[in-house]
């Protein structure tokens, strides 16, 4: 009897930490900054504050940097932070000529809205119309860049339009695969909501795909570009920086390659 109780004790743990899971999963994701909105940017000479209206109504924060090429970057950043942290890596794209568009998703930074996977959707989609409409860029000279989070939203977007490339940096298979290998005994298959589903959309991306990624990074491990890598059908590449992790690939002089070099012969 008494182990009968033990057991019924585990299990109720067991439901519980998963109905926890489930109750907390935004938390456990997103990592949201917060800015007033009469926060200052320091933007110098060649950059723009701008704020999106999407089609729901919210207003998504954005920053526009001018560069020397005919080609722009459009940047999806990683699950924390917000704009005041993330302005800083404009500086390795105009460095070597690119225009650069970054914005904030709905929930983060000074932009309005509640996180949802569909509403991130509608953030990027905003963003891709903006630099048609407002600054005039064709498709042909729009490269999609998605870091992290932002590879599912950037893949969903890239696989919606015909652009010059797609750049994603430590991607993932899907984000309930990546759930299921950090948390297998959550289950979080069951009650996940936010998918991003990068492997099953990808090959549906017209434009040509770079995948960059550290071979040391423990958060999002590199056997996820490798395994996107082998199943995406169109022309592609992959760049592998050994001694790179999660946070650190600006750091190594390859990555600088990649953005001054490779990525411009590749996309041609």
């Amino acid at each position: 009897m008494k182990f009968v109780k033990i057991i019924f004790t585990i299990v109720i743990i067991y439901f519980a930490m998963i109905m926890i899971g489930r109750a907390l999963q935004a938390k456990l994701i997103f990592y949201p900054g917060k800015l007033a909105r009469d926060y200052r940017f320091n933007l110098g000479q060649n950059g723009e504050e701008v704020f999106l209206k999407t089609k729901d109504g919210e207003e998504i924060n954005a920053l526009f940097y001018s560069g020397d090429k005919e080609d722009v970057i459009l940047y999806f950043h990683g699950n924390a932070g917000d704009l005041s942290g993330w302005q800083l890596v404009a500086d390795d794209f105009t460095n070597v000529g690119y225009n650069i568009l970054l914005i904030d998703y709905r929930g983060y930074g000074k932009s309005t809205g509640t996180i949802t996977e569909d509403g991130f959707y509608e953030d990027a989609e905003t963003a891709y119309q903006f630099l048609i409409k407002n600054k005039g860029f064709q498709p042909e000279h729009i490269i999609i860049y998605g870091r992290s989070i932002g590879t599912g939203v950037a893949v969903e977007l890239a696989s919606k339009h015909k652009t010059k490339g797609l750049i994603l940096e430590s991607p993932y298979i899907s984000l309930t695969k990546l759930a299921s290998q950090k948390m297998p005994l959550l289950l979080p298959s069951l009650f996940l909501k936010y998918r991003f589903d990068n492997m099953g959309k990808i090959n549906s991306v017209k434009s040509p795909v770079l995948f960059v990624h550290g071979e040391n990074d423990t958060l999002i491990p590199v056997s996820h570009t490798h395994k996107l890598y082998e199943h995406f059908s169109g022309k592609k590449k992959k760049i592998i920086i050994e001694e790179g992790t999660h946070n650190d690939l600006s750091e190594f002089p390859e990555y600088h390659e990649m953005l001054s070099n490779v990525a411009p012969v590749f996309f041609q």
